[in-house]
């Protein structure tokens, strides 16, 4: 199956290495997601489309990968772990509360725990498309452990760029996966200030020229990653029906946009094969004063990006976790589209709404969370949270379903989550024990532990660093 790239914004076909465009001379533009990509659809394609979405099973050994509509499954490495076939659960107590039918789909279930292992297989398929053995990626979170998980099981060199102010134990987590790391600048330097860096030497060829490929948010095959879990959230809820289920709402927490924009694209994808009737509206649930997305959806602004002030952010939201704080989301414009599009909504919740659906979570549904080993992390229970905020301005019907993505799982937040519940120490007990059984599920840490290199906030000092890092074929 054939795909083809183009600019999202002057519509060209796009082919370039680094994932880039003329076409706007902004410095923003080098700095988000301007590229699509897309299935070329013959009648024999759509015909392979609509069967291996008919076929799809949650027991295959290749994952999202037997969906015909990834790019590039040939390139798929038998032997990884499978990325995917998350569960989906049925919350009774907690639909009885909210009003309506609550699911959520749990991506914690991943190979690192995370969603972004989605996203990082695509990146990975076409790496390996291109014959390269090389990438790069900046992030402090979820994705740059993901990437670094799966470069070591590959035997790629990964080097992963971090802003100052990133803790030392997610460096720490990195660099046990095998992944380099180079710090940008000091403790002031925040995540914005070194992705700008970052994007300025993949926008001048740096890594291209030498045959590094670029895994972060920029990468245009990542959100095909996302798409996928449309197509399961579907193929759950319809079960042996012939008559699809699609799901009214979906809610996803979102900084910088990318799972948002590729569920999206997941849903448009079966809607135009004729595989469901309906799309169901997108929700985006973002920490209050922190969501780019909230503040593009209440503007109706999708050319170009809005950014938050991050000093007006309380400090108790803040604590929630930096994975889900943004100053800019790097894919805000197309999940912005996806929530307007989709007649949606984008709401904000605080550390207040947090701590009460951990609570109501790890009470009311203690059957299913310990049984399934199920811990959202922080960042991932604003999908529940907000799901209340929603009855604030759309009629909740109980026979309307709503699907929560939990994001990522608990697991590496344990200390996070114990200091939202202080005087529960029961909770924290249920917490120790779901934590302790998922412990083993995660990759194990890395043979050679990656290096790690501290550099001023500077270009020509980072494109040192880089090529001094550079491992040779």
């Amino acid at each position: 199956m054939s795909f083809e790239k183009r600019c999202l914004y002057c519509g060209e076909v796009n082919n370039s290495e680094n994932y880039t465009c003329d076409c706007i001379p902004e410095e923003w533009f080098n700095e988000y997601r301007i590229l699509d990509v897309k299935p070329v659809i013959t009648s024999k394609e759509k015909l392979l489309l609509r069967q291996s979405f008919y076929d799809y099973r949650f027991d295959h050994p290749d994952g999202i990968v037997q969906y015909y509509g990834v790019p590039f499954r040939a390139y798929y490495p038998k032997g990884l772990e499978p990325v995917g076939m998350t569960p989906l659960y049925y919350l009774p107590h907690l639909s009885d509360q909210y009003g309506i039918k609550t699911f959520i789909k749990n991506e914690g279930h991943n190979p690192s725990g995370c969603f972004k292992d989605r996203e990082t297989l695509l990146t990975l398929l076409n790496t390996r498309r291109r014959g390269l053995r090389h990438a790069v990626i900046y992030s402090s979170g979820n994705a740059a452990a993901s990437a670094a998980i799966f470069a070591q099981k590959l035997n790629m060199q990964l080097i992963t760029f971090v802003a100052g102010d990133t803790y030392p134990e997610k460096i720490n987590f990195i660099r046990d996966h095998g992944s380099d790391v180079v710090v940008i600048g000091d403790e002031q330097t925040n995540f914005e200030t070194g992705f700008r860096l970052f994007a300025r030497l993949n926008s001048r060829n740096v890594f291209s020229e030498n045959n590094f490929d670029n895994w972060s948010v920029r990468n245009p095959y990542r959100v095909h990653g996302d798409k996928t879990t449309a197509i399961e959230i579907v193929k759950q809820l319809s079960g042996d029906d012939a008559n699809c289920t699609v799901p009214d709402y979906v809610v996803v927490p979102t900084a910088n946009g990318s799972g948002l924009a590729g569920i999206w694209k997941g849903f448009q994808e079966l809607y135009a094969l004729g595989l469901i009737s309906k799309l169901p509206k997108m929700i985006s649930a973002g920490i209050a004063r922190a969501n780019p997305v909230f503040q593009a959806v209440r503007k109706k602004q999708t050319q170009i990006p809005e950014r938050c002030d991050l000093t007006k952010v309380d400090p108790e939201d803040a604590s929630i976790g930096s994975t889900i704080l943004a100053e800019e989301g790097y894919d805000s414009i197309e999940a912005a589209k996806a929530v307007l599009h989709s007649g949606g909504l984008a709401v904000a919740v605080n550390n207040s709404d947090v701590k009460l659906v951990l609570r109501d979570f790890l009470e009311q549904e203690e059957d299913i969370a310990l049984k399934n080993s199920i811990l959202p992390e922080p960042a991932s229970l604003i999908s529940i949270a907000a799901i209340e905020k929603m009855s604030q301005h759309i009629n909740l019907a109980p026979d309307n379903i709503v699907v929560s993505i939990i994001t990522g799982h608990g697991l590496k937040a344990q200390e996070m989550m114990e200091q939202l519940l202080p005087e529960k120490q029961i909770l924290h007990q249920r917490i120790a024990k779901i934590i302790e059984t998922k412990r083993g599920d995660i990759a194990k840490k890395a043979i050679s532990k990656g290096r790690r290199k501290n550099v001023p906030a500077d270009f020509d000092a980072i494109a040192a660093v880089f090529r001094e890092l550079k491992i040779e074929d």
